[in-house]
């Protein structure tokens, strides 16, 4: 027998036309003894659980930025980042913003071009990063990236960069340590009181890295305002509610985990339950063990928490306790029984399955959790507030007729407008006053927007348009399928057509022929592969939303079978 989550008004702030600064000044106080922080870290000798209140943890930030400014950090410049999913990291996100700097995360996974791309193009004064985590030694690269030090105390080959801040092991000789900065501030907030506040709304509070496949990561500043109204009322929507636990698995480095999760938890006065890496067999017992009633996760880490619970209850015959919701990203495609296992095992009967980006925020687009199944388990839904959406022909910007896919257009409070100091790609994507996607969506006749997959990626198979997300979730009902891909191969009389790379389950014999036909009686022949692969694992890339599959990689795979 499970048990309802009553779900209540959250107390969240009305956060319209507040900064980063007020917004940790307002929780600080109100939520004030209500836990704000549990966070797994295992970058040290040993793991450890740290615990923040929001009373302390708005002292922490608020003697960081005092150590922050006491370095020469000013309002308007930039301070890269480049931390796991450290406790640390949310203290540096709130002092630096309400300093009136940006805050720029990295990606622990960058190497050292990747990383000397960012800190260059972004310009930033100063990196806080870690030495070493989980074997990786980031010593090296950094040395590399910052070259060496001359008299005037510049760095040669980034210039801009003035300071080098360490959380644990040294990043780098001159890096100072974070646990004697936060000591230093803590003195200066004895002796002076809270630091001043910056309070420009419109002002850049994070500038994003979005990820490269194929060139570098363009920047996408977004501001105070673009992030703070849309996070926390993604909050609302999930009611989560003061004191409640909430894990999310969502690495810190990108929109989802490093604001909207955040700001949306922090915002309902609930407690953020997190990991430094996610590690599936802890991340189950912080579940349990802490009570969290809201998860967050891409749908591979729902997979390994189902796979990992289900003995454990079968063993004990307890049912699950607690009636759980939260956001969940299919990013495979849409995976029905796996929709329903997280509901039997995990109690996430009521989920969202938003679509964004960074360039828009990660819930522009969202169901709601009394929505039907059916809607739940597509990735969209209804528009967002502060959101104008349009569905269009990618020729002539014309809108296009409902359930007629065309690319997703977006303006609104929550859209960036510009990519930074771009003005080429900013051109292409920002036209008439709107961001263009690149991505496939559809209009029902309810209203509701769906994603179907990336424009670049929509196959043209004798006049008709395929989306290869489509074919793949179907194809991923058969019961032998792991995991399966569709991309184009050319074809001389309809110009390209459908075929498959399929992944098998282990132990699984199946045929393509068997596979094609068994398509055939299922969808539209058009959509149908034409010949199926079998590989041992598709290409994959991480991201910050979970792996994303590398299509241009499969076209490249076609090339070398099609001669």
């Amino acid at each position: 027998m499970t048990t309802p989550v009553a779900l209540i008004s959250p107390m969240s702030p009305h956060v319209e036309g507040w900064t980063f600064g007020r917004f940790i000044d307002d929780i600080g106080e109100r939520f004030a003894k209500q836990p704000a922080m549990v966070a797994s870290d295992h970058s040290g000798a040993s793991p450890r659980i740290g615990r923040w209140d929001y009373a302390s943890m708005t002292r922490d930030v608020q003697a960081l930025q005092w150590a922050l400014a006491d370095l020469g950090v000013k309002p308007g410049e930039r301070v890269g980042v480049m931390l796991s999913s450290f406790a640390e990291w949310v203290l540096y996100l709130f002092a630096v913003t309400r300093l009136g700097a940006a805050f720029v995360p990295i990606n622990m996974r960058f190497k050292s071009r990747e990383l000397h791309h960012v800190l260059s193009h972004s310009g930033s004064c100063t990196l806080i990063a870690t030495g070493s985590y989980l074997g990786h030694d980031h010593t090296a690269a950094i040395a590399e990236v910052c070259g060496e030090r001359g008299a005037d105390g510049e760095y040669a080959r980034l210039p801009n960069l003035r300071t080098l801040i360490g959380v644990g092991p040294a990043p780098h000789p001159d890096a100072l340590d974070t646990a004697a900065l936060l000591a230093r501030g803590h003195a200066l907030l004895a002796d002076r009181g809270a630091p001043p506040r910056a309070d420009d709304a419109f002002g850049t509070a994070i500038l994003f890295y979005t990820s490269g496949t194929t060139s570098f990561p363009k920047g996408v500043p977004l501001s105070h305002e673009n992030l703070l109204v849309h996070s926390v009322k993604a909050g609302e929507l999930l009611s989560i509610r003061p004191g409640e636990k909430v894990l999310s698995l969502y690495p810190f480095f990108g929109i989802s985990g490093g604001a909207n999760k955040v700001l949306s938890t922090f915002g309902c006065g609930a407690c953020l339950v997190f990991q430094d890496a996610y590690r599936p067999e802890e991340a189950c017992d912080l579940l349990e063990g802490e009570g969290c009633t809201v998860i967050h996760a891409v749908d591979v880490q729902i997979r390994e928490l189902v796979a990992i619970l289900k003995p454990r209850h079968a063993s004990d015959k307890r049912p699950v306790a607690t009636e759980r919701r939260g956001t969940i990203a299919f990013m495979a495609g849409v995976d029905e029984q796996l929709a329903r296992d997280m509901g039997l095992i995990l109690g996430l009967h009521r989920f969202i399955h938003p679509y964004g980006m960074t360039e828009t925020n990660p819930m522009v687009l969202r169901n709601e959790l009394h929505d039907p199944f059916e809607v739940s388990v597509r990735p969209g839904g209804r528009v967002a507030p502060d959101v104008e959406i349009r569905i269009v022909d990618p020729q002539t910007d014309e809108d296009r007729e409902p359930d007629v896919p065309g690319e997703i257009v977006m303006r609104g409070k929550t859209v960036a407008r510009e990519y930074f100091n771009d003005p080429e790609a900013t051109a292409a994507a920002f036209r008439n006053g709107w961001f263009h996607s690149g991505d496939l969506g559809v209009r029902n006749t309810d209203g509701f927007i769906f994603y179907v997959g990336r424009l670049k990626d929509m196959l043209k198979v004798g006049g008709f348009n395929v989306a290869p997300q489509e074919v793949e979730t179907f194809m991923r009902t058969h019961e032998a399928i792991a995991d399966v891909a569709v991309t184009g191969a050319p074809d001389a009389r309809l110009g390209e057509v459908p075929v498959a790379f399929v992944v098998l389950k282990p132990g699984a014999s199946v045929s393509g022929d068997t596979l094609c036909n068994y398509c055939k009686q299922n969808v539209a022949n058009f959509k149908v592969p034409r010949t199926v692969w079998f590989v041992d694992a598709l290409p994959y890339h991480t991201a910050a939303n979970g792996s994303k599959l590398q299509r241009h990689v499969l076209r490249d795979w076609v090339k070398e079978r099609v001669q």
